[in-house]
């Protein structure tokens, strides 16, 4: 009889002494038979539980049993003990750290997990939009990424490039770091290296700094170890080396594959105002501030502009907003709704692209001198990520431009659902932000 079905049938109790006498005799000789017969029985447990509780019946007995039920009757109860309390202590532990950003240069991020400087990062994706961060783990290991890259941080000793390129520098405390790649893996034997990773075409190619590492590729189980100034690149049907290079041959992490993107900035051009018109002391001058209270008296909306002039528009695909929100330390989050809703319009009216040193409420641009692009939503818990918008409205926005310059506004829509005022007050970094870019135009060229 089928092992499954022997198990099943004894928690109903219709096995015979002698298919008991089988079933026992499987289970000491077969580990994985263990696991499944540990799991069913602390299910059939709890359901019983479950139903004796809501019955407030005793259970049933089902009759007497010999010798080796009872041994059986033991193993399920202390099978059910041990899954549960395994079930429970592991359900009740969050996540360790395994690393720490400890550099942002420019950086734009797409990321659940923090991205200020300082931030105890657990496993998890990153996308490194634009500029340079370098992640030192708990191992000692530090890797510095360049933008485009993504990767997945796996553990204290292990990181997977997705797409992209690094350096790591790994101390003797981590030798041993692995680094996954599409295709295979490099081991670290103490060295600094550079992996650049070619999503598209599942391509990775390594060069040793200095040092010593490993290549391997499961696939044909073939390893290879490089040392100072050499090269190997990996992709999942071959291992390839290559021991010098010549002046003509530099290390190129460009993908010829990867569509060309073109990102421009606000180059200073972007402020916020105060319905108020306080300014001095209220005007953060790293951060482009929004809010929308009850009282309206502190609502604040801010703008940005670009020159967008040197982009041959023709050849763009698709373009994307995209903003940094940072910690603004004003208000409190808890008398906003769980989800908060952000517009961006286009200014269209051309006596509004542009303000003074000291713009007020009435005379910088607003939401009534131009178009609405799109929308994007932030949790009211979250306080740093990547976000903007992406829409063929944009893109026509920007196709529609005449003078090479546009000029963007940005609204919370969302206003309190506790009080009149003193709710929190969502910012987002500026070109003078030290730790993250301010606003960004991605286009990306056909």
């Amino acid at each position: 009889m089928d092992p499954s079905l022997l198990i099943q049938q004894y928690l109903l109790g219709t096995l015979s002494d002698s298919q008991v006498a089988d079933l026992e005799q499987l289970l000491a000789s077969d580990s994985k038979l263990r696991k499944e017969f540990a799991i069913a029985a602390a299910t059939d447990a709890g359901l019983r539980d479950l139903a004796i509780q809501r019955s407030m019946e005793p259970p049933v007995v089902r009759g007497s049993t010999t010798n080796r039920n009872i041994w059986l009757v033991g193993w399920c109860a202390m099978a059910a003990s041990l899954l549960l309390a395994f079930l429970f202590t592991t359900g009740s532990q969050s996540p360790s750290p395994i690393a720490t950003l400890s550099t942002s240069e420019n950086a734009a991020w797409e990321s659940a997990l923090p991205t200020t400087v300082g931030s105890k990062l657990v496993a998890g994706n990153m996308k490194l939009m634009a500029g340079i961060a370098t992640v030192e783990f708990e191992s000692g290991a530090r890797i510095t990424f360049e933008a485009p890259a993504h990767f997945e941080l796996l553990d204290a000793m292990r990181v997977r490039m997705v797409d992209g390129a690094a350096v790591i520098d790994v101390p003797e405390s981590a030798h041993g770091f692995v680094v996954e790649t599409p295709g295979g893996f490099a081991i670290d034997h103490g060295t600094q290296f550079a992996v650049s990773v070619q999503e598209s075409s599942q391509t990775s190619d390594f060069e040793v700094l200095q040092g010593e590492i490993s290549v391997h590729h499961p696939a044909s189980g073939k390893e290879v170890h490089l040392f100072d100034e050499q090269f190997a690149s990996l992709s999942d049907s071959a291992l390839s080396t290559q021991s010098a290079t010549s002046p003509e041959q530099e290390y190129d992490q460009s993908n010829a594959d990867r569509p060309r993107v073109i990102r421009v900035g606000t180059e200073g051009q972007s402020d916020y105002v105060i319905r108020n018109n306080r300014r001095g002391k209220w005007i953060h001058p790293e951060m482009l501030m929004v809010k929308r209270a009850d009282s309206r008296k502190w609502d604040m909306r801010a703008m940005f502009s670009m020159s967008i002039d040197s982009v041959d528009l023709n050849s763009v695909s698709t373009a994307r907003l995209r903003l940094n929100q940072v910690p603004s330390g004003k208000g409190f989050a808890s008398r906003l709704p769980k989800l908060n809703t952000f517009a961006i319009y286009g200014v269209t009216h051309r006596s509004k692209e542009t303000w003074g040193d000291d713009p007020s409420w009435e005379d910088a641009p607003d939401i009534t001198d131009g178009i609405l692009l799109g929308k994007f939503d932030i949790p009211r818990s979250q306080q740093t990520g990547t976000f903007g918008i992406q829409s063929d409205a944009l893109l026509q926005f920007l196709r529609n431009d005449t003078d090479g310059r546009v000029t963007f506004v940005l609204v919370r829509e969302s206003g309190l659902v506790e009080g009149t005022d003193r709710g929190l007050v969502h910012a987002f970094a500026n070109d003078a932000h030290p730790e993250v870019s301010g606003p960004l135009l991605e286009f990306t060229l056909d």
